[in-house]
């Protein structure tokens, strides 16, 4: 599948919404017509099977440490593909994260769409998905420090040449959104509001399909869908 394409989201900032931004785009993407696989590429402190709310053994650790097969690792149980980290220390000291890329090209080969959901700040560890990937998106919150977090690895994903599709702003509206985008001049992909009704058993899209947040993360995979070509495929 020569086609395939990798998306790594990205954020200067903990708790400014990668996580959530990685499943929903990856349902939303799945929802329309991509088969896709989401990946906790955050070694450090991984959350992805804490915000879907479910496990799998073996986890990505266990394949960066080669100890387990790739295949293994992949829970197939819903509509996306997922690969959840160990947040155990010992885990996370065997993990090699130059073993990625090797990752990443594999699931390429299987998956229209591989969704990388890093960690925070600009390290080594997130600057190898965002070296990986075809588009990098961001995610900040509208916070002063987040912006300015964002705005560090924003020059960290152009320093490894990644392409930015543009921002996806949290917790914020439209206007705020759009504001944020000007200041890390790129594109506002969307701004998703604050609904805590509504986030927090993700995603969102399948479980609140009707919300303002859903909404927003079909705007943001509408965006990235007219950037995948998968003209490649046999």
């Amino acid at each position: 599948m020569q086609g395939a394409h990798c998306l790594t989201i990205a954020g200067g900032k903990g708790g400014c919404g990668k996580t959530t931004t990685a499943v929903n785009t990856a349902y939303a993407l799945d929802d329309a017509g991509f088969d896709v696989v989401v990946v906790d590429t955050d070694l450090a402190m991984p959350n992805l099977h804490t915000v879907l709310g479910t496990s799998h053994e073996p986890t990505i650790h266990d394949v960066l440490a080669d100890v387990e097969p790739l295949e293994a690792a992949i829970d197939t149980s819903d509509d996306v593909a997922a690969v959840y980290g160990d947040p155990s220390l010992d885990r996370y000291t065997d993990a090699d994260p130059a073993e990625l890329k090797t990752v990443c090209n594999r699931l390429k080969t299987a998956f229209d769409v591989v969704v990388l959901d890093t960690g925070a700040g600009v390290t080594h560890a997130t600057m190898v998905p965002c070296g990986l990937a075809d588009d990098v998106v961001l995610v900040t919150t509208a916070k002063e420090h987040g912006v300015a977090d964002t705005s560090r690895t924003k020059e960290m994903a152009e320093h490894v040449d990644s392409h930015i599709p543009g921002v996806v702003v949290t917790r914020a509206d439209d206007e705020t959104g759009r504001e944020i985008a000007e200041r890390l001049e790129t594109s506002l992909l969307a701004a998703v509001p604050d609904e805590p009704d509504v986030f927090g058993t993700e995603p969102v899209v399948r479980h609140a399909p009707d919300s303002a947040g859903a909404a927003a993360y079909g705007r943001v995979a509408d965006a990235l869908a007219d950037g995948i070509d998968l003209g490649g495929e046999d």
